[in-house]
């Protein structure tokens, strides 16, 4: 039996809004996002955190957008 990858969950801001960035990604299935707003990138990466129980960073300092 194989053990689970532990991942982590980032916020981070980018040139054209927010990056959700899971280190290390599934290469199959990226779970490595990009979104125009913070609520959206938020929204995103806590449901990761919720749902596969990553660690989850924000480096936006809470987004300000």
């Amino acid at each position: 039996m194989t053990q689970p990858v532990e991942r982590t969950v980032t916020i981070a801001a980018t040139a054209n809004g927010f990056g959700v960035i899971v280190s290390p990604d599934d290469e199959a299935a990226p779970y490595s996002k990009d979104y125009a707003s913070y609520p959206e990138a938020r929204g995103y990466a806590r449901g990761l955190k919720l749902y596969k129980g990553w660690t989850l960073t924000d480096m936006t300092g809470g987004g300000n957008g």
